[in-house]
């Protein structure tokens, strides 16, 4: 990259330079550049846009993915936007749009795509990502290995889905029978309802599966966030997650325990 041609070559030119006011200078040039390319935690900068309900833009130009949440998809690319998601980009653009907030990492600090993995806080404390679940306006993504927060943001969950709060007063989020999946071709995050009929186990996971037609996928390296497979035999579950065709199957991946539910 530049930016780290750049720096090599300060830092050659440094040692170079007799004058203390130029080394100094240039000590300065370079910690800023090394702050211009990145952010750090517990760093307070402006919002100066905001994507989605769970993507922001800071002022030095980085995104952010708020850590623990899912909203509904604005429809870029063609897409179609997802119910609940104007109202959540407009929640969280009340939230953080043109102030200043604190970053807080987790394990993690940048996903796939490059995008800061944090946890947002205004300067009185007030937890954004927890703020996006108490009001219903976000779903419950908690991504292991970052578990900060992860108890807090389950019971958050829960109390604003006991209230039908935003998203779960909406048709798209109430529960369905495992068999939509396969009947309508279902895409989008859901919540399924099914009985594990059997557990079937490989060396790459398990599957517990729902029909004949539909399973939940359990990774080898998730194994360790769920109950024991066993304990999930015969029971009625609830999954949520996003249903992917398999060929003739369908799959819903699920990475933390929090995907599912034991129905009583």
């Amino acid at each position: 990259m530049l930016i780290d041609h750049i720096k090599k070559d300060i830092i050659s030119r440094a040692f170079s330079v007799v004058s203390i006011r130029q080394f100094t200078f240039v000590t300065f040039l370079l910690l800023y550049l090394v702050a211009c390319s990145t952010v750090q935690a517990g760093s307070l900068l402006k919002v100066i846009n905001v994507i989605d309900g769970d993507t922001v833009v800071l002022k030095n130009g980085l995104t952010v993915r708020l850590l623990g949440i899912n909203t509904p998809e604005m429809g870029y690319k063609g897409r179609a936007i997802e119910a609940g998601a104007v109202a959540a980009k407009k929640a969280l653009k009340k939230w953080v749009l043109n102030k200043m907030v604190l970053v807080e990492y987790d394990v993690e600090q940048k996903d796939r795509y490059g995008r800061i993995l944090a946890h947002l806080f205004l300067d009185d404390g007030q937890h954004i990502n927890l703020e996006m679940l108490r009001s219903g306006q976000a779903t419950l993504s908690i991504h292991p290995p970052n578990l900060r927060y992860a108890h807090r943001f389950k019971a958050m969950q829960r109390q604003a889905e006991k209230k039908k709060m935003g998203l779960w007063s909406l048709q798209a989020y109430q529960k369905k029978a495992v068999e939509d999946i396969a009947k309508n071709r279902a895409q989008g995050w859901g919540r399924f309802s099914g009985q594990v009929q059997k557990i079937t186990r490989g060396k790459k996971g398990a599957k517990l599966w729902l029909s004949d037609e539909v399973y939940i996928w359990i990774s080898v390296e998730n194994k360790r966030y769920f109950l024991t497979l066993d304990s999930y035999k015969g029971k009625q579950l609830e999954v949520r997650g996003w249903p992917r065709k398999r060929g003739q199957l369908w799959s819903i991946n699920v990475i933390h325990s929090s995907q599912i539910l034991i129905e009583t």
